[in-house]
């Protein structure tokens, strides 16, 4: 599997929807795709919860 493919867990700073009516609550560690979870932990929303991939 390609390091752009293999999810990434990062552990949730704030409340986020990734869907319109389900809120993932704060604390959680989810798993998402390298890009997303970028955007999430630059907008401040996440944290890492292991190292990135390439990094």
């Amino acid at each position: 599997m390609s390091e752009a493919k293999k999810p990434v867990p990062v552990r949730l700073v704030y409340d986020v929807w990734f869907r319109d009516d389900v809120r993932t609550a704060a604390g959680a560690i989810v798993p998402l795709s390298l890009d997303e979870a970028k955007a999430l932990i630059a907008a401040g929303k996440a944290e890492r919860a292991d190292p990135l991939p390439g990094e």
